[in-house]
């Protein structure tokens, strides 16, 4: 975790400047940049609740201080979108979409190092599929407010990804994840489909890291 002092203050020193930035909007924000101000908010709070989960329940240190880590940047991210989001009139989904709380609940059920394996697998996947997200808003996105939000998310994301497949590779975890949905997809159908189908490769990725914990033990 030696990139975590220094990226702590990404989130908060920018806050401010998105904040400044924020004027009363003029005109509604676009599609897109709606869709991901949504599926960005999902994708915190549904990483604020995977780091609760790995303080409960992981059995190694490295997965308790990502936890950590990721309880508190993705509230400092979640932060400026949310009072974006208010001074931008958009409105917000309430909790993580459906299949993230399956996704998340799935990787609770196992206990010991298999939850270890398995949180690091979906956890992979779900900061992948947010980073792709991100990248497509700073694509296509118009708002000038919102894109700040995108940026300054992006090196945060980018981070906790090469800090998971750090920790991957000690525990024999694939590094190449498809991700879950990461929130409320698009109106787009074929986006839609996407996330559905990744949602899915994560779940199955999660299942494949038990049953690789319960290999070694049995081979123990």
């Amino acid at each position: 975790m030696r990139m975590l002092s220094r990226l702590t203050l990404v989130p908060a020193a920018v806050l401010g400047a998105v904040l400044l930035t924020a004027a009363p909007a003029l005109a509604a924000p676009s599609e897109q940049d709606t869709a991901w101000m949504q599926l960005a908010h999902q994708s915190n709070l549904t990483e604020i609740a995977a780091g609760t989960a790995a303080q409960q329940q992981a059995t190694t240190q490295e997965v308790k201080d990502l936890g950590a880590m990721f309880i508190q940047m993705h509230t400092e991210l979640d932060t400026a979108l949310t009072q974006a989001a208010q001074q931008l009139g958009v409105q917000l989904p309430a909790e993580p979409s459906p299949e993230q709380k399956q996704q998340l609940a799935a990787v609770q059920a196992n206990t010991g190092q298999a939850f270890d394996t398995a949180w690091i697998a979906q956890q992979i996947g779900s900061h992948s599929t947010t980073l792709a997200a991100t990248q497509k808003e700073l694509a296509s996105g118009s708002d000038e407010t919102v894109l700040t939000l995108a940026r300054t998310s992006t090196p945060v994301v980018q981070q906790h990804l090469v800090e998971l497949r750090t920790v991957a590779a000690k525990y024999g975890v694939p590094t190449s994840v498809p991700g879950g949905t990461g929130g409320q997809a698009a109106d787009d159908g074929t986006m839609g489909l996407g996330w559905g189908l990744a949602g899915l490769g994560a779940v199955a990725i999660g299942a494949g890291a038990f049953g690789l914990v319960r290999r070694r033990s049995t081979v123990a």
